[in-house]
């Protein structure tokens, strides 16, 4: 697959699933937005907006995709980059993907409340950073997608207005090799509950307020998926052990397909 799903942080607000109608919806908005780029140059640069190096690169990764569709960030940057190859110049306030009101196979990566979001000290990052890598390992060991109510955990079920099923605990490593543990279970209204702990104690990440008991760090959180896809923003849920915050919060952590602003929860 010639593509790197993860996207950098902040640079787009929408995300959309890499499956032909979904595409072919919005190639069709962007011919409507933006009617004097060429369509072949449109093509090319939506495919570089999904971190394709080409649009044949994009098509032959489709088939792979059909039953069970990636959802992957667009960003702007690299669309408009690529147009720019092709000898268009975009104003920064001329074009942004969540613009497009017309092509409803988009999916919002952010709610307004999210641009009031800004994690600025070590602390805030470090516990962005946890959140974002457990929610991406568990959308790579397909224990869920961003899709409403697609549960995929062992006793999960589908499809709830309250809580349903059991959660799970499923063990993972950081970028730099330290041991954690993530646990998903079903909030309501299309919500997963998420905790992680680092160099984890047994399963005690499923407890709501374990604190240290779960591990050196252990932080909990939401991750939207009926209003569009988004990691909730959560304040005073997260224990780390000193020694650790740094090393939280210079760690590389790209969300694969949804935002990691959303509303904020006190």
């Amino acid at each position: 697959m010639d593509v790197d799903p993860l996207l950098i942080e902040g640079h787009t607000m929408t995300a959309i699933a890499l499956a032909e109608p979904s595409l072919a919806a919005l190639k069709k908005s962007l011919r409507k937005d933006l009617p004097d780029i060429r369509s072949s140059h449109l093509t090319e640069a939506m495919a570089a907006a999904l971190n394709f190096r080409t649009h044949a690169s994009l098509i032959a990764t489709l088939p792979g995709q059909a039953s069970d569709p990636s959802i992957l960030l667009l960003d702007n940057e690299r669309f408009e980059a690529r147009l720019s190859e092709f000898g268009y110049q975009l104003a920064s306030d001329e074009f942004r993907f969540e613009w497009l009101d017309d092509c409803p196979d988009l999916i919002s990566t952010m709610p307004d409340s999210g641009y009031d979001i800004e994690y600025r000290s070590q602390r805030d990052k470090a516990w962005r950073n946890l959140m974002v890598l457990t929610v991406n390992e568990g959308i790579r060991q397909k224990l869920f997608s961003l899709r409403v109510d697609d549960n995929r955990w062992p006793g999960a079920e589908p499809g709830s207005q309250g809580h349903r099923g059991t959660g799970y605990v499923f063990e993972f490593k950081l970028p730099d090799g330290k041991p954690a543990k993530g646990y998903v279970s079903d909030a309501g209204f299309g919500e997963l509950n998420i905790h992680a702990a680092i160099f984890p104690k047994a399963d005690w990440v499923r407890a709501i307020n374990s604190g240290f008991h779960a591990g050196d760090a252990f932080a909990r959180g939401w991750l939207e998926r009926e209003r569009g896809a988004w990691l909730q923003s959560s304040q005073g849920f997260f224990n780390c052990r000193k020694w650790l915050i740094e090393d939280l919060a210079n760690m590389e952590a790209k969300p694969i397909g949804f935002g990691d602003r959303g509303r904020v929860i006190v």
